[in-house]
C-alpha cells in the first residue's frame, strides 16, 4: 500500500515537472481550410467633417450598439441652406 502511494506521488511529480517545460504538437495530414473572410455590419456612426472654427476636421466613425433592436442609424449630412452649410446630426430611426 505504501509503495503503491510512493509509485503515484512519483508519477505524479514527473507529469507536474514534465507539463511545466513539455511543448505538444499535434499533426494532421491534411492543411487547415482557407481563412473565412468575415464581415462587419454596416457602422452606424460613418466619420464626418467637423466644423472646428476655421476649417474642418475629420472625424473618425463610431461603433455603437442600437438603443433598441428596432432601430437604424440615420447618418448626419451636411445640408446647403440660404445662410451657409450646417450639419444636421445623425439620429436613430425606428
Amino acid at each position: 500500500m505504501i509503495r503503491k502511494g510512493l509509485i503515484t506521488c512519483a508519477l505524479a511529480g514527473l507529469l507536474t515537472a514534465g507539463t511545466a517545460f513539455a511543448k505538444v504538437h499535434f499533426y494532421v495530414n491534411v492543411g487547415p481550410p482557407a481563412p473565412i473572410v468575415e464581415t462587419r455590419p454596416i457602422a452606424p456612426g460613418p466619420g464626418y467633417y467637423h466644423w472646428s472654427g476655421n476649417s474642418y476636421v475629420w472625424r473618425n466613425g463610431v461603433w455603437m450598439r442600437p438603443p433598441h433592436h428596432d432601430r437604424r442609424y440615420v447618418a448626419g449630412v451636411w445640408v446647403h441652406g440660404h445662410h451657409g452649410w450646417y450639419y444636421r446630426n445623425g439620429y436613430w430611426r425606428r
